[in-house]
């Protein structure tokens, strides 16, 4: 398919493209410099798995509610709340940087994301055809990734210049930009859409998505929230260079997000998440026998870019099998499964990082090729080309 399928949409549609680039810029900034943040306050691995994975579990709690409590309060609205939660939960950490009131911040930016993902998501949905939604839903995640990458190399730069939590609180700035540019995005959800049954059949359909997302979302959880230690402990790499790195392999995976539509159309969605997901299981598993930085870096890299610039496929064939309706739900439940067990993988990862640098990384490598596997034997028959979902 050409280019040209990136055109066309709607004024509220590009809204929301340039909230996903300013939302990915001032979360990376947060994701990096927080580990460093911690560990200048003297916490351990341990301790911050702690924080990370309470944090996660509070989303996780939120997300069983959340999806269909943002299709009765409108998405907008959940996307609304969900940002000024994460804001609050912002200062509370800048401000006091206690462990208790470290993760209490955490809790409040985990239900903020429970609340804010999953509608947006639903909200993107809704401002495009069927035809071209894996098209914006690219879109959205491309600029996001590249907001991503200008959010890394400013949080490897400054920290030459400013303490760990003056950089860290340049959150605080970001966030109301985004609650700004969801304010002028109007509904697309009417009243008479407001109505969602859940019942067996639903769920069972959910599950298939939700299985394969849970395996990732445990091998993520064990290693990615410490990858910039990791580089810092094994090789003694700065964090201007570890921000670099990141920042570099979130801009190519940004440029290869607007070609990836491309392949599904012609390879099938099913066969390219696969693909891809399947070589990055591989390279998680050569990482700690990385010799030099260069290579680890150059492998990380790589994996990183294969395991997730597959995603806005996955969300889009997704969302090509259930109803308007039902799509907040969906996108919450299959959030809760990855990020219940990310939780879960973030309190192992911090407890096996202090007393190996290797095993966390086959772990990985295992619960990944498994969810391909299950992912594989639920959707291989699927005729992705074009196929009739059961919404359209």
């Amino acid at each position: 398919m050409p280019l040209q399928n990136y055109r066309g949409f709607s004024r509220d549609a590009w809204l929301l493209v340039a909230y996903s680039f300013i939302s990915w810029m001032g979360g990376n900034i947060a994701w990096f410099i927080f580990p460093f943040y911690l560990k200048s306050l003297g916490f351990s691995y341990t301790d911050i798995g702690i924080v990370f994975s309470l944090s996660t579990i509070a989303q996780a709690s939120v997300l069983l509610f959340s999806g269909p409590l943002g299709t009765k309060m409108g998405y907008k609205r959940a996307v609304l709340l969900g940002v000024l939660l994460m804001f609050l939960g912002r200062l509370v950490q800048v401000l006091y940087p206690t462990i208790a009131l470290l993760t209490l911040g955490g809790v409040l930016v985990g239900i903020g994301m429970a609340f804010e993902g999953p509608s947006y998501m639903a909200l993107l949905s809704g401002e495009v055809s069927d035809e071209k939604r894996h098209y914006l839903f690219s879109l959205s995640s491309a600029m996001g990734t590249i907001g991503s990458a200008v959010g890394l190399i400013m949080a490897g730069f400054l920290p030459r210049y400013l303490p760990y939590r003056e950089v860290f609180a340049t959150v605080l700035v970001i966030i109301p930009i985004r609650f700004a540019l969801v304010v002028l995005v109007k509904s697309v959800l009417a009243e008479t859409e407001k109505r969602l049954e859940l019942n067996r059949k639903l769920l069972l359909k959910i599950g298939r998505f939700a299985i394969p997302s849970a395996l990732i979302g445990l091998g993520a959880g064990v290693t990615i929230p410490y990858m910039g230690l990791w580089f810092n402990q094994r090789f003694g790499t700065s964090l201007e260079s570890i921000g670099w790195l990141f920042a570099f392999q979130q801009f190519i995976m940004g440029l290869g997000m607007f070609i990836l539509p491309m392949i599904a159309d012609r390879l099938g969605s099913v066969k390219t998440i696969v693909s891809f997901n399947g070589s990055a299981s591989a390279l998680i598993a050569a990482m700690p026998f990385s010799p030099t930085f260069l290579i680890a870096a150059v492998v990380y890299t790589v994996r990183t870019i294969l395991m997730n610039i597959v995603n806005p496929i996955w969300n889009s064939f997704m969302m090509g099998f259930f109803k308007k309706e039902e799509r907040s739900t969906v996108m919450a439940l299959s959030n809760l499964s990855w990020t219940a067990t990310f939780g879960v993988g973030q309190y192992l990862g911090g407890r096996l990082f202090d007393f190996s640098l290797t095993w966390p990384f086959m772990i990985t490598a295992v619960l990944y090729c498994f969810s391909m596997v299950l992912f594989w034997g639920f959707f291989g028959r699927v005729e992705t080309k074009g196929y009739k979902s059961s919404a359209a």
